[in-house]
Protein backbone atom coordinates (compact mmCIF):
# COMPACT_ATOMS: atom_id res chain seq x y z
CA UNK A 1 0.00 0.00 0.00
CA UNK A 2 1.16 3.58 -0.96
CA UNK A 3 1.67 5.56 2.03
CA UNK A 4 -1.07 8.50 2.91
CA UNK A 5 1.96 11.11 2.16
CA UNK A 6 2.63 10.16 -1.39
CA UNK A 7 -0.93 9.80 -1.55
CA UNK A 8 -1.39 13.92 -0.86
CA UNK A 9 1.53 14.15 -3.12
CA UNK A 10 0.40 13.25 -6.14
CA UNK A 11 -3.32 14.31 -5.80
CA UNK A 12 -1.67 17.85 -5.10
CA UNK A 13 0.71 17.62 -7.84
CA UNK A 14 -2.72 16.46 -9.94
CA UNK A 15 -4.34 19.83 -8.22
CA UNK A 16 -1.64 21.77 -9.74
CA UNK A 17 -1.79 20.57 -13.04
CA UNK A 18 -5.00 21.13 -13.31
CA UNK A 19 -4.98 24.41 -12.04
CA UNK A 20 -2.01 25.65 -14.81
CA UNK A 21 -4.37 23.44 -17.37
CA UNK A 22 -7.34 26.14 -17.08
CA UNK A 23 -5.41 28.84 -16.79
CA UNK A 24 -4.12 28.12 -19.96
CA UNK A 25 -7.67 27.11 -21.21
CA UNK A 26 -8.94 30.67 -20.13
CA UNK A 27 -6.32 31.91 -23.10
CA UNK A 28 -7.89 29.84 -25.53
CA UNK A 29 -10.75 31.62 -28.21
CA UNK A 30 -13.48 29.10 -27.63
CA UNK A 31 -16.95 28.62 -26.89
CA UNK A 32 -18.63 26.70 -24.44
CA UNK A 33 -15.59 25.81 -22.50
CA UNK A 34 -17.75 24.33 -19.40
CA UNK A 35 -19.80 20.89 -19.59
CA UNK A 36 -21.29 18.19 -16.90
CA UNK A 37 -21.42 15.25 -17.85
CA UNK A 38 -24.30 12.83 -15.50
CA UNK A 39 -23.85 9.53 -16.48
CA UNK A 40 -24.35 5.81 -15.61
CA UNK A 41 -21.35 3.61 -14.44
CA UNK A 42 -20.11 -0.19 -14.23
CA UNK A 43 -17.17 -1.56 -12.74
CA UNK A 44 -16.40 -5.00 -13.77
CA UNK A 45 -14.03 -6.52 -11.16
CA UNK A 46 -11.62 -9.37 -11.97
CA UNK A 47 -9.80 -11.00 -8.91
CA UNK A 48 -9.34 -13.72 -6.80
CA UNK A 49 -12.89 -13.91 -6.00
CA UNK A 50 -14.39 -13.38 -9.71
CA UNK A 51 -14.28 -12.52 -13.07
CA UNK A 52 -17.61 -10.65 -13.41
CA UNK A 53 -17.24 -9.52 -17.47
CA UNK A 54 -19.63 -12.29 -18.25
CA UNK A 55 -21.28 -12.68 -14.81
CA UNK A 56 -24.89 -10.89 -14.50
CA UNK A 57 -25.64 -11.68 -11.47
CA UNK A 58 -22.90 -9.66 -9.98
CA UNK A 59 -22.14 -6.15 -11.53
CA UNK A 60 -21.27 -3.11 -9.58
CA UNK A 61 -23.44 -0.68 -10.97
CA UNK A 62 -23.27 2.56 -10.27
CA UNK A 63 -23.53 6.51 -11.25
CA UNK A 64 -21.15 9.49 -12.22
CA UNK A 65 -21.26 12.89 -12.10
CA UNK A 66 -18.04 15.26 -14.04
CA UNK A 67 -17.31 18.67 -15.10
CA UNK A 68 -15.27 18.83 -18.61
CA UNK A 69 -13.10 21.91 -19.32
CA UNK A 70 -11.98 22.43 -22.38
CA UNK A 71 -8.07 23.21 -23.13
CA UNK A 72 -6.89 23.28 -26.33
CA UNK A 73 -8.15 21.84 -29.77
CA UNK A 74 -7.30 18.40 -28.68
CA UNK A 75 -7.41 18.45 -25.08
CA UNK A 76 -10.35 18.73 -22.17
CA UNK A 77 -9.43 18.44 -18.85
CA UNK A 78 -12.51 15.98 -16.51
CA UNK A 79 -12.72 15.96 -13.26
CA UNK A 80 -15.51 14.26 -11.36
CA UNK A 81 -16.01 10.71 -8.99
CA UNK A 82 -18.19 7.84 -9.48
CA UNK A 83 -20.32 6.09 -6.89
CA UNK A 84 -20.40 2.04 -7.25
CA UNK A 85 -22.14 -1.02 -5.25
CA UNK A 86 -19.79 -3.65 -4.67
CA UNK A 87 -20.81 -7.30 -5.31
CA UNK A 88 -18.27 -9.95 -5.63
CA UNK A 89 -18.15 -13.84 -4.63
CA UNK A 90 -16.99 -17.11 -5.25
CA UNK A 91 -15.90 -20.42 -4.31
CA UNK A 92 -12.43 -21.14 -3.56
CA UNK A 93 -11.30 -24.81 -1.97
CA UNK A 94 -14.99 -25.68 -0.91
CA UNK A 95 -15.33 -22.26 1.02
CA UNK A 96 -17.74 -19.46 -0.44
CA UNK A 97 -16.60 -16.05 -0.29
CA UNK A 98 -18.69 -13.11 -0.56
CA UNK A 99 -17.57 -9.59 -0.48
CA UNK A 100 -20.07 -6.09 -0.49
CA UNK A 101 -19.87 -2.58 0.01
CA UNK A 102 -19.94 0.60 -1.85
CA UNK A 103 -16.88 2.91 -3.70
CA UNK A 104 -16.74 6.47 -4.32
CA UNK A 105 -13.76 7.32 -7.18
CA UNK A 106 -12.86 10.70 -7.56
CA UNK A 107 -11.03 11.44 -10.44
CA UNK A 108 -8.95 13.85 -13.05
CA UNK A 109 -8.88 12.25 -16.06
CA UNK A 110 -7.23 14.05 -19.71
CA UNK A 111 -8.82 13.67 -22.50
CA UNK A 112 -6.98 13.49 -25.74
CA UNK A 113 -9.80 14.36 -28.91
CA UNK A 114 -9.07 13.18 -32.18
CA UNK A 115 -11.67 15.29 -33.65
CA UNK A 116 -9.31 18.24 -33.72
CA UNK A 117 -9.10 19.14 -37.16
CA UNK A 118 -5.61 17.18 -37.54
CA UNK A 119 -6.51 13.50 -37.17
CA UNK A 120 -10.09 14.20 -37.93
CA UNK A 121 -12.33 16.94 -38.50
CA UNK A 122 -14.03 19.41 -35.52
CA UNK A 123 -17.14 18.47 -37.21
CA UNK A 124 -16.91 14.65 -37.74
CA UNK A 125 -20.61 13.25 -36.42
CA UNK A 126 -18.86 10.46 -34.30
CA UNK A 127 -15.92 12.67 -32.38
CA UNK A 128 -13.44 9.74 -30.61
CA UNK A 129 -11.41 10.49 -27.71
CA UNK A 130 -9.06 8.98 -25.44
CA UNK A 131 -8.37 9.83 -21.52
CA UNK A 132 -5.78 9.05 -19.47
CA UNK A 133 -6.18 9.69 -15.70
CA UNK A 134 -5.83 9.07 -11.77
CA UNK A 135 -8.47 7.61 -9.72
CA UNK A 136 -8.75 7.79 -5.74
CA UNK A 137 -10.54 5.12 -4.57
CA UNK A 138 -12.57 5.57 -1.53
CA UNK A 139 -15.26 2.99 0.08
CA UNK A 140 -15.89 0.23 2.33
CA UNK A 141 -16.24 -3.61 1.41
CA UNK A 142 -17.09 -6.69 4.17
CA UNK A 143 -18.26 -10.01 4.19
CA UNK A 144 -16.86 -13.93 4.33
CA UNK A 145 -13.82 -13.32 2.56
CA UNK A 146 -10.56 -14.07 4.06
CA UNK A 147 -7.84 -10.93 4.64
CA UNK A 148 -3.99 -11.97 5.42
CA UNK A 149 -4.89 -13.35 9.13
CA UNK A 150 -7.92 -15.78 7.61
CA UNK A 151 -10.44 -13.97 9.42
CA UNK A 152 -13.49 -12.68 7.93
CA UNK A 153 -12.90 -9.00 7.31
CA UNK A 154 -14.42 -5.56 7.31
CA UNK A 155 -11.81 -3.39 5.47
CA UNK A 156 -12.18 0.29 4.80
CA UNK A 157 -10.67 1.24 1.05
CA UNK A 158 -8.21 3.76 0.51
CA UNK A 159 -5.68 3.51 -2.73
CA UNK A 160 -4.74 5.26 -5.91
CA UNK A 161 -5.38 3.64 -9.47
CA UNK A 162 -4.37 4.84 -13.04
CA UNK A 163 -6.88 4.85 -16.00
CA UNK A 164 -7.07 4.59 -19.59
CA UNK A 165 -10.56 5.65 -21.02
CA UNK A 166 -11.48 5.27 -24.71
CA UNK A 167 -14.82 6.64 -25.81
CA UNK A 168 -16.70 8.70 -28.70
CA UNK A 169 -19.30 11.51 -28.23
CA UNK A 170 -21.96 11.89 -30.51
CA UNK A 171 -23.50 15.76 -30.85
CA UNK A 172 -27.42 16.02 -30.40
CA UNK A 173 -27.18 19.98 -30.59
CA UNK A 174 -24.92 22.86 -29.71
CA UNK A 175 -25.13 22.57 -25.92
CA UNK A 176 -26.21 18.66 -25.55
CA UNK A 177 -24.12 15.55 -26.83
CA UNK A 178 -24.21 11.73 -25.84
CA UNK A 179 -20.99 9.83 -24.81
CA UNK A 180 -20.13 6.67 -24.04
CA UNK A 181 -16.58 5.29 -22.88
CA UNK A 182 -14.74 1.88 -21.29
CA UNK A 183 -13.15 2.45 -18.52
CA UNK A 184 -9.67 0.27 -17.78
CA UNK A 185 -8.43 1.10 -14.00
CA UNK A 186 -5.42 -0.58 -12.90
CA UNK A 187 -4.99 -0.76 -9.19
CA UNK A 188 -2.11 -0.19 -6.74
CA UNK A 189 -3.34 -2.33 -4.12
CA UNK A 190 -5.25 -5.88 -3.10
CA UNK A 191 -7.73 -3.86 -1.18
CA UNK A 192 -11.24 -4.00 -2.21
CA UNK A 193 -12.15 -7.48 -2.33
CA UNK A 194 -10.81 -8.63 0.79
CA UNK A 195 -8.92 -11.79 -0.44
CA UNK A 196 -4.91 -11.89 -0.94
CA UNK A 197 -4.54 -15.54 -2.12
CA UNK A 198 -2.39 -14.55 -4.79
CA UNK A 199 -1.61 -11.13 -3.55
CA UNK A 200 -2.06 -9.78 -6.71
CA UNK A 201 -3.77 -6.30 -7.49
CA UNK A 202 -7.59 -6.01 -8.34
CA UNK A 203 -8.38 -5.34 -11.89
CA UNK A 204 -11.60 -3.32 -12.94
CA UNK A 205 -12.45 -2.95 -16.09
CA UNK A 206 -16.31 -0.63 -16.87
CA UNK A 207 -17.81 1.89 -18.48
CA UNK A 208 -19.71 5.34 -18.94
CA UNK A 209 -22.41 6.30 -20.87
CA UNK A 210 -23.80 9.61 -20.05
CA UNK A 211 -24.84 12.89 -21.64
CA UNK A 212 -22.71 16.04 -22.50
CA UNK A 213 -24.54 19.15 -20.71
CA UNK A 214 -22.53 22.77 -22.05
CA UNK A 215 -22.95 24.90 -19.49
CA UNK A 216 -21.28 27.77 -20.11
CA UNK A 217 -22.33 30.44 -22.15
CA UNK A 218 -22.04 30.52 -25.90
CA UNK A 219 -19.80 33.01 -26.92
CA UNK A 220 -21.77 35.36 -29.80
CA UNK A 221 -19.63 38.15 -30.23
CA UNK A 222 -21.76 39.77 -32.34
CA UNK A 223 -24.88 38.60 -31.08
CA UNK A 224 -26.13 37.45 -33.70
CA UNK A 225 -27.62 34.73 -32.57
CA UNK A 226 -24.64 32.01 -34.32
CA UNK A 227 -22.37 30.97 -32.24
CA UNK A 228 -19.09 32.07 -32.31
CA UNK A 229 -17.69 28.85 -33.01
CA UNK A 230 -19.63 28.36 -36.15
CA UNK A 231 -19.70 32.16 -37.13
CA UNK A 232 -17.87 32.68 -40.23
CA UNK A 233 -18.33 36.08 -39.79
CA UNK A 234 -18.08 36.65 -35.96
CA UNK A 235 -17.80 40.77 -36.02
CA UNK A 236 -21.26 41.78 -37.74
CA UNK A 237 -22.34 44.84 -36.78
CA UNK A 238 -25.19 45.13 -34.60
CA UNK A 239 -28.99 44.74 -35.51
CA UNK A 240 -27.78 42.93 -39.06
CA UNK A 241 -30.08 40.45 -40.44
CA UNK A 242 -27.39 37.08 -40.92
CA UNK A 243 -27.92 33.88 -42.49
CA UNK A 244 -27.08 30.34 -40.88
CA UNK A 245 -23.49 30.97 -41.04
CA UNK A 246 -23.50 34.01 -38.98
CA UNK A 247 -22.26 36.15 -42.43
CA UNK A 248 -24.79 39.58 -43.24
CA UNK A 249 -27.94 38.67 -46.02
CA UNK A 250 -27.73 38.87 -49.20
CA UNK A 251 -30.65 38.02 -50.96
CA UNK A 252 -29.55 39.00 -54.48
CA UNK A 253 -26.40 37.31 -54.31
CA UNK A 254 -24.22 40.40 -55.71
CA UNK A 255 -21.30 39.84 -53.36
CA UNK A 256 -22.83 43.48 -51.28
CA UNK A 257 -24.84 42.40 -47.92
CA UNK A 258 -28.41 44.08 -47.88
CA UNK A 259 -27.25 46.06 -44.97
CA UNK A 260 -25.09 47.79 -47.33
CA UNK A 261 -27.11 47.48 -50.67
CA UNK A 262 -29.26 50.46 -51.63
CA UNK A 263 -30.49 47.43 -54.09
CA UNK A 264 -31.04 44.35 -51.80
CA UNK A 265 -33.14 42.51 -54.30
CA UNK A 266 -31.21 43.16 -57.35
CA UNK A 267 -27.65 42.43 -58.35
CA UNK A 268 -25.68 45.33 -58.48
CA UNK A 269 -22.68 46.76 -58.84
CA UNK A 270 -20.23 47.90 -55.65
CA UNK A 271 -19.32 51.58 -57.05
CA UNK A 272 -23.01 52.09 -57.21
CA UNK A 273 -24.09 50.33 -53.30
CA UNK A 274 -25.32 47.37 -55.00
CA UNK A 275 -27.57 49.07 -57.77
CA UNK A 276 -27.36 48.02 -61.28
CA UNK A 277 -26.72 50.57 -64.27
CA UNK A 278 -27.97 47.99 -67.18
CA UNK A 279 -27.05 50.41 -69.76
CA UNK A 280 -23.55 51.59 -68.48
CA UNK A 281 -24.57 55.51 -68.31
CA UNK A 282 -23.53 56.51 -64.87
CA UNK A 283 -27.26 56.01 -63.80
CA UNK A 284 -28.51 53.51 -61.94
CA UNK A 285 -31.53 51.60 -62.77
CA UNK A 286 -33.83 52.74 -60.18
CA UNK A 287 -33.09 56.96 -61.48
CA UNK A 288 -33.05 55.95 -65.01
CA UNK A 289 -36.19 56.24 -66.78
CA UNK A 290 -34.16 54.91 -69.41
CA UNK A 291 -32.50 52.03 -68.23
CA UNK A 292 -31.86 50.37 -71.38
CA UNK A 293 -30.29 53.06 -73.45
CA UNK A 294 -27.30 55.03 -72.49
CA UNK A 295 -28.42 58.41 -71.75
CA UNK A 296 -27.84 61.64 -70.01
CA UNK A 297 -28.02 62.81 -66.52
CA UNK A 298 -30.15 66.08 -67.52
CA UNK A 299 -32.49 63.84 -69.19
CA UNK A 300 -32.87 61.59 -66.14
CA UNK A 301 -30.53 58.68 -68.14
CA UNK A 302 -32.52 59.14 -71.45
CA UNK A 303 -30.52 59.77 -74.31
CA UNK A 304 -31.84 62.95 -77.07
CA UNK A 305 -29.60 61.68 -80.10
CA UNK A 306 -30.50 64.62 -82.68
CA UNK A 307 -29.83 66.75 -79.69
CA UNK A 308 -33.09 68.77 -80.02
CA UNK A 309 -34.84 68.14 -76.75
CA UNK A 310 -36.87 65.55 -76.87
CA UNK A 311 -35.84 62.08 -75.93
CA UNK A 312 -35.98 59.61 -77.98
CA UNK A 313 -38.37 57.55 -76.74
CA UNK A 314 -40.40 60.55 -77.27
CA UNK A 315 -39.37 61.81 -80.46
CA UNK A 316 -41.01 61.23 -83.45
CA UNK A 317 -38.41 62.43 -85.53
CA UNK A 318 -35.09 61.25 -84.15
CA UNK A 319 -33.05 62.73 -86.97
CA UNK A 320 -33.59 66.06 -87.12
CA UNK A 321 -30.46 68.32 -88.08
CA UNK A 322 -28.70 70.49 -84.90
CA UNK A 323 -30.48 74.00 -84.82
CA UNK A 324 -33.89 73.57 -86.12
CA UNK A 325 -36.89 74.28 -83.75
CA UNK A 326 -38.98 71.25 -83.19
CA UNK A 327 -42.32 70.95 -81.08
CA UNK A 328 -43.01 68.53 -78.47
CA UNK A 329 -42.73 65.74 -80.44
CA UNK A 330 -39.28 66.31 -81.37
CA UNK A 331 -40.30 67.07 -85.10
CA UNK A 332 -39.57 70.80 -87.45
CA UNK A 333 -42.23 73.02 -86.62
CA UNK A 334 -44.26 74.02 -89.45
CA UNK A 335 -46.09 77.43 -88.60
CA UNK A 336 -48.26 78.21 -91.21
CA UNK A 337 -49.80 74.86 -91.49
CA UNK A 338 -48.79 74.96 -95.77
CA UNK A 339 -46.75 71.52 -95.31
CA UNK A 340 -43.58 73.27 -95.42
CA UNK A 341 -41.54 72.82 -91.86
CA UNK A 342 -39.64 75.86 -90.81
CA UNK A 343 -36.44 75.04 -91.91
CA UNK A 344 -37.34 74.77 -95.28
CA UNK A 345 -39.98 76.99 -95.73
CA UNK A 346 -39.54 80.55 -96.94
CA UNK A 347 -41.76 82.23 -95.95
CA UNK A 348 -43.03 80.42 -92.81
CA UNK A 349 -45.43 82.55 -91.09
CA UNK A 350 -47.23 82.84 -94.73
CA UNK A 351 -48.87 80.62 -95.81
CA UNK A 352 -48.08 79.32 -99.92
CA UNK A 353 -47.47 76.31 -102.10
CA UNK A 354 -44.91 74.03 -101.94
CA UNK A 355 -43.21 75.26 -105.56
CA UNK A 356 -42.29 78.22 -104.62
CA UNK A 357 -41.13 76.86 -100.72
CA UNK A 358 -43.90 77.99 -98.76
CA UNK A 359 -44.39 81.41 -100.14
CA UNK A 360 -46.89 83.17 -102.17
CA UNK A 361 -46.54 82.84 -105.70
CA UNK A 362 -44.76 85.57 -107.76
CA UNK A 363 -45.93 87.17 -110.59
CA UNK A 364 -45.62 85.69 -114.27
CA UNK A 365 -42.42 87.17 -115.58
CA UNK A 366 -41.46 84.63 -118.24
CA UNK A 367 -38.46 82.46 -118.30
CA UNK A 368 -35.84 83.68 -121.28
CA UNK A 369 -33.50 80.50 -122.20
CA UNK A 370 -30.23 79.89 -119.78
CA UNK A 371 -26.83 81.63 -121.58
CA UNK A 372 -25.10 78.75 -123.21
CA UNK A 373 -21.88 79.13 -121.25
CA UNK A 374 -24.23 78.54 -117.98
CA UNK A 375 -25.03 75.09 -116.79
CA UNK A 376 -28.52 74.16 -116.32
CA UNK A 377 -28.43 72.25 -113.62
CA UNK A 378 -26.37 70.47 -110.21
CA UNK A 379 -26.57 66.92 -109.25
CA UNK A 380 -27.20 65.24 -105.80
CA UNK A 381 -26.64 61.57 -104.56
CA UNK A 382 -28.82 59.30 -103.58
CA UNK A 383 -31.46 60.78 -100.60
CA UNK A 384 -28.60 63.51 -100.18
CA UNK A 385 -29.23 67.31 -100.61
CA UNK A 386 -25.71 68.48 -100.10
CA UNK A 387 -23.37 70.14 -102.69
CA UNK A 388 -20.06 67.72 -103.52
CA UNK A 389 -17.26 69.87 -104.78
CA UNK A 390 -18.58 68.96 -108.68
CA UNK A 391 -21.99 70.58 -108.18
CA UNK A 392 -19.80 73.45 -106.21
CA UNK A 393 -18.07 74.04 -109.32
CA UNK A 394 -20.99 74.46 -111.53
CA UNK A 395 -22.28 76.89 -109.25
CA UNK A 396 -19.58 79.01 -109.43
CA UNK A 397 -20.32 79.67 -112.95
CA UNK A 398 -23.29 80.56 -112.53
CA UNK A 399 -22.18 83.01 -109.90
CA UNK A 400 -19.83 84.77 -112.14
CA UNK A 401 -22.71 84.98 -114.94
CA UNK A 402 -24.69 86.59 -111.67
CA UNK A 403 -22.14 88.79 -110.86
CA UNK A 404 -21.54 89.90 -114.83
CA UNK A 405 -24.91 90.62 -115.23
CA UNK A 406 -26.74 92.40 -111.95
CA UNK A 407 -30.21 92.74 -113.92
CA UNK A 408 -30.58 89.22 -114.15
CA UNK A 409 -32.18 87.38 -111.71
CA UNK A 410 -32.31 83.80 -111.17
CA UNK A 411 -34.83 80.54 -110.87
CA UNK A 412 -34.06 77.43 -109.13
CA UNK A 413 -36.18 73.82 -109.56
CA UNK A 414 -35.44 71.40 -107.19
CA UNK A 415 -36.32 67.41 -108.29
CA UNK A 416 -36.22 63.60 -106.59
CA UNK A 417 -35.95 60.43 -108.40
CA UNK A 418 -39.26 58.34 -108.27
CA UNK A 419 -38.18 55.91 -105.69
CA UNK A 420 -39.18 56.67 -102.10
CA UNK A 421 -42.57 58.36 -101.48
CA UNK A 422 -44.46 61.16 -102.47
CA UNK A 423 -44.76 63.03 -99.20
CA UNK A 424 -40.71 62.22 -98.66
CA UNK A 425 -39.64 63.63 -101.95
CA UNK A 426 -41.34 66.73 -101.78
CA UNK A 427 -39.31 67.53 -98.94
CA UNK A 428 -36.01 66.01 -100.01
CA UNK A 429 -36.28 68.26 -103.31
CA UNK A 430 -37.43 71.35 -101.27
CA UNK A 431 -34.33 70.73 -99.16
CA UNK A 432 -32.24 70.45 -102.43
CA UNK A 433 -33.34 73.94 -103.78
CA UNK A 434 -32.67 75.33 -100.69
CA UNK A 435 -29.11 74.09 -100.21
CA UNK A 436 -28.19 75.92 -103.77
CA UNK A 437 -30.31 78.49 -102.81
CA UNK A 438 -28.13 79.26 -99.32
CA UNK A 439 -24.78 78.30 -101.69
CA UNK A 440 -25.43 81.19 -103.77
CA UNK A 441 -26.05 83.50 -101.09
CA UNK A 442 -23.27 82.82 -99.20
CA UNK A 443 -21.24 83.42 -102.53
CA UNK A 444 -22.70 86.96 -102.38
CA UNK A 445 -25.81 86.75 -104.70
CA UNK A 446 -28.48 88.70 -102.85
CA UNK A 447 -31.56 87.04 -101.52
CA UNK A 448 -34.00 89.10 -103.58
CA UNK A 449 -32.65 87.84 -107.04
CA UNK A 450 -33.47 84.15 -106.23
CA UNK A 451 -36.39 82.35 -106.75
CA UNK A 452 -37.09 78.89 -106.29
CA UNK A 453 -39.81 75.98 -107.15
CA UNK A 454 -39.67 72.30 -105.21
CA UNK A 455 -41.38 69.78 -107.58
CA UNK A 456 -40.83 66.69 -105.74
CA UNK A 457 -39.83 63.58 -107.82
CA UNK A 458 -40.05 63.33 -111.54
CA UNK A 459 -42.62 60.24 -112.84
CA UNK A 460 -40.26 59.11 -115.88
CA UNK A 461 -36.64 59.24 -116.14
CA UNK A 462 -35.71 58.44 -120.02
CA UNK A 463 -32.84 56.63 -121.16
CA UNK A 464 -29.73 58.40 -122.40
CA UNK A 465 -27.19 56.75 -125.38
CA UNK A 466 -24.76 54.97 -124.07
CA UNK A 467 -26.77 54.21 -120.82
CA UNK A 468 -27.87 51.16 -121.26
CA UNK A 469 -25.40 49.20 -118.92
CA UNK A 470 -25.86 51.81 -116.37
CA UNK A 471 -26.85 50.78 -112.86
CA UNK A 472 -30.37 51.84 -111.92
CA UNK A 473 -29.04 54.65 -109.39
CA UNK A 474 -26.47 55.87 -112.23
CA UNK A 475 -29.14 56.21 -114.66
CA UNK A 476 -31.39 58.26 -111.79
CA UNK A 477 -29.00 60.59 -111.23
CA UNK A 478 -30.20 62.67 -113.52
CA UNK A 479 -33.62 63.10 -112.14
CA UNK A 480 -31.88 63.92 -108.39
CA UNK A 481 -31.11 67.91 -109.17
CA UNK A 482 -31.54 71.23 -109.19
CA UNK A 483 -32.03 72.62 -112.19
CA UNK A 484 -32.11 76.67 -113.11
CA UNK A 485 -32.93 79.39 -115.08
CA UNK A 486 -31.81 83.22 -115.61
CA UNK A 487 -34.06 85.51 -116.58
CA UNK A 488 -34.51 89.57 -116.85
CA UNK A 489 -36.97 91.12 -114.08
CA UNK A 490 -37.41 94.21 -112.27
CA UNK A 491 -39.93 95.27 -109.37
Amino acid sequence: MLKKSAYISLLSFLFAGMVLSVQEGKAQNIDQQWAVKPSYSLLIYTGELNDQLFDANNMNHGGGLSFSRYLNPSVDLVIGADYFQLKMDNTYESNNYQSSGYLITPNVTFNYKFYNNYILPEEALFKPYMGIGFNYLIGNSQGSSYDLSGDNYEHFIDEISLSLSPGVKYNLSNRIALFAELSILFATTDEIDGASFDRQNDHFTGGRAGVYFNISGIKDQDKDGVPDIDDECPDTPRGVKVDEDGCPQDRDKDGIPDYLDDCPDVPGLPEYNGCPDTDGDGIIDKEDDCPELPGLPEYNGCPDTDGDGVIDPDDLCPGTQAGITVDQYGCPIDSDGDGLTDDVDQCPDEYGPMEYLGCPEPPDVGWPSMEKDTPPEVYFETDKYELDPEAEAEMDKIIDYMFENPMMNIRLYGFADPRGTDEYNDVLSARRVEAVKKYLMRKGVPENRIMVKALGEIQEVQSVEGDEDATIDQKFRKARKVQFETFFFMR
